[in-house]
């Protein structure tokens, strides 16, 4: 098992967010031939005029859109921000992947931002900004700017699992699915590297990165269950015991110098808990980010953990881990 570590994630009623399709002949088929996407993965156009977002206009913008990702152990953001007027968007950035353009106009009656997918490319997203002034483009991103990054942000994962899914390996689901009670779609390029009566390792070695999920189910212990205390100490039960370091007594554990972030979301119609930090090898020198998903399976009394990590010392970590992400966003109950 060392290989892994030889080797080595206010007013709604206001502000609307409105989604749009493409235009559509009348048989409902887009219009001719879409392009794929460019621009890297993690990019954004801001398609905005530079003084304005140079100024204090763009300021929400910016921390709304390029804000910190969390459980990172260096700071990196939610989306690297490129700038550009509307001219230079006509001319060369239509196609790109993310694209958010700012339309301040007295036409306007209100703030919103108004979703636009597959415009000018294959699995585009382009959200508009329509304000009537400054004071109020402002105002629609301390309000709903969260919102117009989650967007951006689940079509990130979008475009993964486009990919991941006609590239899955049936072997590792299968085993899922019958170990755990669980469905999730993994992608070939992972391997079972380990398993036992009540713990999965399931990685991707690469010569300069890895990435990987640890599966672990354990019994219900009631409303305590969910929290950030009890979920790091199961963890550290399971990975002190199974997922050992390079070197002699060795092993990896949730570092607890930055508590880690813990939240409840949705994920196909199940209730999940997040949990996202940092981990590190003890009595060795290794670490990286790591996010879980805990989910609680009422016929069976277990609760089921997938625990992503990334280890890539040389390497920004954002997307590494957005891509962990994108795959547990496929997570869910078999029964």
């Amino acid at each position: 098992m060392n290989k892994f570590f030889s080797a080595f994630i206010a007013t709604i009623g206001l502000l609307a967010i409105v989604s749009c399709s493409p235009e559509q002949n009348k048989q409902g088929q887009r219009k001719g031939v879409m392009p794929s996407v460019t621009g890297k993965t993690g990019e954004l156009i801001v398609v905005m005029d530079t003084a304005k977002f140079r100024s204090e206009v763009g300021l929400p913008i910016k921390k709304e859109l390029s804000s910190v990702f969390k459980g990172l152990p260096q700071p990196e953001p939610i989306f690297d921000l490129i700038n550009i007027p509307q001219k230079a968007f006509d001319r060369g950035f239509k196609t790109h992947r993310n694209v958010l353009r700012v339309d301040i106009a007295t036409k306007y009656s209100e703030p919103r931002f108004v979703v636009r997918k597959g415009v000018n490319s294959k699995s585009q997203i382009l959200i508009e900004a329509q304000a009537p002034n400054d004071s109020s483009l402002k105002r629609l991103f301390r309000e709903k700017g969260e919102s117009a990054a989650q967007r951006f942000i689940e079509s990130e994962w979008d475009r993964y699992l486009k990919a991941y899914k006609g590239l899955r390996d049936r072997g590792v689901i299968k085993h899922l699915r019958e170990k755990f009670n669980v469905e999730m779609v993994v992608p070939k390029g992972f391997s079972l590297d380990k398993d036992t009566s009540n713990f999965s390792w399931i990685a991707k070695e690469d010569p300069e990165y890895t990435q990987g999920f640890l599966v672990y189910k354990y019994p219900y212990d009631g409303e305590k269950t969910f929290t950030v205390d009890y979920q790091t100490q199961m963890r550290d039960r399971f990975t002190k015991k199974f997922v050992p370091g390079p070197s002699p007594n060795s092993y990896m554990i949730t570092e607890t110098l930055v508590t880690p972030f813990f939240n409840k979301k949705r994920v196909n119609n199940h209730t999940v808990y997040e949990m996202r930090g940092l981990w590190k090898v003890k009595n060795d020198f290794m670490g990286g980010p790591f996010v879980s998903y805990s989910i609680f399976n009422e016929n069976t009394g277990q609760v089921v953990t997938v625990d992503g990590y990334v280890y890539a010392p040389r390497f920004d970590k954002r997307n590494y881990v957005r891509q962990i992400e994108a795959i547990f966003q496929t997570l869910k109950l078999t029964q």
